[in-house]
């Protein structure tokens, strides 16, 4: 072997390769010490503040995003735009008067939400309640399927529905189960919604 020869564990005898492993151990120092910095900053320093301050603002717009969305359901809760119908209040009513036997007549004024413009009414069910407060469902005085189908303008149905014979005389309610079926992402689905209750008298026979 020649004199200019050396191992690895030897430091080299030229001013070039001296050069060279002295580069080699400077990049080695910087390394640690921007390791350390970058420890010391996230732990100690100033980088903690920073991803503090970061890891704060991410959370808060997550707590802002929730908030939102349920603002939009707010509102649209009390818009009735999570409804299938919209039903203006004061407009309905019970055509009286009523004898037990009878027949009961809803004029019902009502139209589609946004919700509900694309559903299908398929089945609807009268629900009464007499000072009993037992739900009892009557019956459409028309079988068969729906026919008549509303938009999202106001219109004044005339309902005739047949009561159960056990409601006692006295101050009744009547409302409407509806079951529509509406477009959705995956196909077409089932909602249900129903009318506000509508009192009335039920007088004996």
């Amino acid at each position: 072997m020649g004199e200019n020869s050396m191992t690895g564990d030897e430091f080299p005898r030229t001013w070039k390769g001296r050069i060279i492993e002295a580069g080699k151990i400077m990049g080695a120092i910087a390394a640690i010490f921007g390791g350390c910095s970058l420890i010391w900053g996230m732990t100690l320093g100033p980088l903690r503040d920073i991803y503090g301050m970061a890891s704060n603002f991410v959370d808060d717009f997550r707590r802002l995003e929730a908030t939102v969305q349920q603002l939009q359901v707010d509102v649209a809760r009390a818009n009735g735009e999570d409804r299938v119908i919209r039903q203006p209040d004061g407009l309905s009513y019970i055509q009286e008067p009523v004898t037990q036997g009878d027949n009961v007549v809803m004029i019902l004024v009502v139209a589609r939400t946004r919700l509900g413009e694309g559903c299908r009414l398929i089945d609807w069910v009268p629900i009464f309640t007499d000072e009993l407060n037992i739900p009892t469902p009557g019956e459409r005085s028309r079988k068969g399927p729906v026919s008549r189908q509303i938009d999202t303008n106001t219109q004044r149905l005339r309902v005739e529905m047949v009561p159960p014979e056990v409601l006692r005389p006295g101050r009744i309610v009547v409302y409407l189960t509806l079951t529509y079926r509406c477009p959705g992402t995956d196909g077409e689905t089932t909602l249900e919604d129903r009318t506000e209750g509508l009192p009335y008298r039920l007088l004996p026979r």
